[in-house]
């Protein structure tokens, strides 16, 4: 039986969140709305792969405006890069059929000024699990939330060998972004 990223996302926020207030709402991200995106360079050609198939739920206190949790999950298989042969290539290379998922739990978030939030937390990609710390923007409106931002990923440490191309490696680094609105109940 295939339980779904979403349901995953939901279990994982009941047995962590046990700390939530009453006027914290849990709002799932617009589909139609938000993505996750990796950047990849090598010597001869630089890419983007666009996953809009973005399951991401959010604790959020109403009353305080307060971000409390952030979970994140996507399949490797709904990168699309413009190019099925290098997405195909990719799968490969990401060993999609035993490693099937990137997600993110968060640990911690914390405000900063200007609309900015210190988002602290677990990224599982390639059967490897790597604390991380980035900055993402937030806007909140009477009737979303959007929260967009990005940060750095060495296939290295994540023990993803390097694409190849004509005997020239790609840069290690990956660069995500994201975007994920989340509408207000």
């Amino acid at each position: 039986m295939k339980i779904s990223s979403l349901l995953i996302l939901a279990i994982g926020f009941m047995i962590s969140s046990s700390f939530t207030t009453v006027a914290d709402q849990t709002l799932r991200a617009d589909k139609t709305k938000s993505f996750l995106s990796y950047s990849a360079n090598h010597a001869l050609h630089a890419w983007t792969g666009t996953s809009k198939k973005v399951d991401c739920l959010l604790i959020f206190d109403a009353d305080t405006k307060t971000f409390r949790k952030v979970a994140v999950s996507t399949n490797v298989a709904d990168f699309d890069s413009a190019n099925s042969s290098r997405d195909g290539h990719a799968l490969e290379v990401l060993d999609a059929i035993k490693y099937p998922k990137v997600t993110f739990g968060s640990t911690a978030i914390e405000p900063l000024k200007d609309g900015k939030l210190k988002i602290s937390g677990k990224l599982n990609f390639h059967g490897k699990a790597k604390d991380i710390t980035f900055e993402a923007d937030y806007k909140l409106t009477d009737k979303e939330i959007n929260v967009s931002g990005g940060f750095p990923v060495s296939m290295t440490e994540f023990e993803v060998e390097r694409p190849s191309f004509m005997l020239v490696k790609t840069d290690d680094i990956l660069e995500i972004k994201f975007n994920v609105v989340f509408l207000k109940n």
